[in-house]
């Protein structure tokens, strides 16, 4: 079965067949699952201990709701912080160590390949740190399920920090291109710092605005108030970022596209 899928993962997109047979050995794999388990074991141990003592304090059904959004909250950022700076880093530095050894050169004759070398890129290098995030969607789902979340502000979550991901790692495919075997990850650090920074401080007035229904006592159906009062300004700002973090994504994707088949000249 694994040598079928493998085949047809060969036919579709070579490049991300062989960035998957460069990354996942046994030992990464073990090494990884490892990490993002004791992570997750981590973040339920801090905050089981900020629960206390007592024990009519435990039972209260609001604190166990609050206790669960803060497992949410830290988990959504423990996962995201490597995802957009250390995945970006990552994808900077194997593209410049192949444009050094010259292996994309013998790529680049191909007309149709830019697409799917950059696909592959793109899902193949960091895909040791996908899989560590994914083991921790089961934790993030449980617990917006026990604070009481609604399902669109979940999935607003996701989308935010997807188009967050696409568009930081198509700015990080094109200053890799652009600069070749002399890029360097620590230059697209301030953009993603800068996304990272807007993503927090939206953040912070959302779980400020989640927080306060719940010590409210607001039960599940009664969110779709909270996302009326949002529909004000906030959530026309999420949807303005949404829109141009979108389409700076396309315009990356065009240019890396472009750029592929145009490297810098060599000194």
């Amino acid at each position: 079965m694994l040598s079928n899928w493998l085949m047809q993962l060969s036919d579709r997109n070579p490049q991300l067949l062989r960035e998957v047979k460069g990354h996942v050995k046994p030992r990464t794999v073990l090494v990884t699952l490892a990490l993002s388990l004791a992570t997750q074991l981590f973040i339920v141990g801090y905050h089981w201990r900020q629960l206390g003592n007592d024990s009519e304090t435990i039972v209260d059904k609001l604190v166990w709701r609050i206790w669960w959004l803060d497992v949410f909250k830290t988990t959504t950022w423990v996962a995201l912080t490597p995802l957009l700076f250390l995945g970006s880093y990552l994808l900077v530095k194997d593209i410049a160590r192949e444009e050094q050894r010259g292996t994309l050169d013998f790529v680049r004759l191909s007309p149709g390949a830019s697409q799917s070398v950059l696909l592959g890129k793109l899902l193949g290098v960091p895909i040791l740190l996908y899989g560590a995030i994914a083991l921790a969607i089961p934790l993030h789902v449980w617990s917006a399920v026990n604070a009481g979340l609604p399902l669109a502000a979940v999935m607003g979550v996701y989308l935010l920090a997807t188009v967050a991901w696409v568009f930081v790692y198509g700015f990080a495919l094109l200053h890799s291109l652009s600069w070749g075997a002399k890029a360097n990850g620590l230059y697209v650090m301030p953009l993603v710092g800068i996304v990272y920074g807007v993503l927090q401080l939206l953040w912070l007035y959302w779980h400020y605005q989640c927080r306060q229904f719940i010590e409210a006592g607001a039960e599940q159906q009664y969110w779709f108030s909270l996302l009326e009062n949002l529909d004000n300004w906030f959530l026309g700002l999420v949807s303005i970022l949404l829109f141009a973090l979108s389409a700076c994504s396309v315009q990356f994707w065009c240019m890396c596209r472009h750029r592929f088949h145009h490297p810098p000249l060599r000194r």
